[in-house]
């Protein structure tokens, strides 16, 4: 299976290590997504992290922020 590593255009930087994706993101996204990790880990995030944290934030009841963690990986 090929992995594209290209972070979405949407993603913004709160501080060194915190990273938003706005609701505007995705149809249904109720919060917004953080994903906690520096500069190198994001880049190295496939899409499927990116799907599933904009995932969650679609979920009812989620409150503030759907979070992913710096480990954040997708995968069978």
């Amino acid at each position: 299976m090929e992995q594209n590593f290209e972070k979405p255009k949407d993603v913004k930087k709160v501080s060194e290590t915190i990273w938003e994706i706005p609701t505007s993101y995705k149809k249904g996204m109720l919060v917004p997504a953080r994903i906690y990790a520096t500069k190198k880990l994001l880049d190295g995030m496939d899409n499927g992290v990116f799907n599933q944290v904009t995932n969650v934030a679609c979920l009812p009841g989620i409150q503030k922020y759907s979070f992913c963690m710096p480990d954040g990986h997708w995968g069978f």
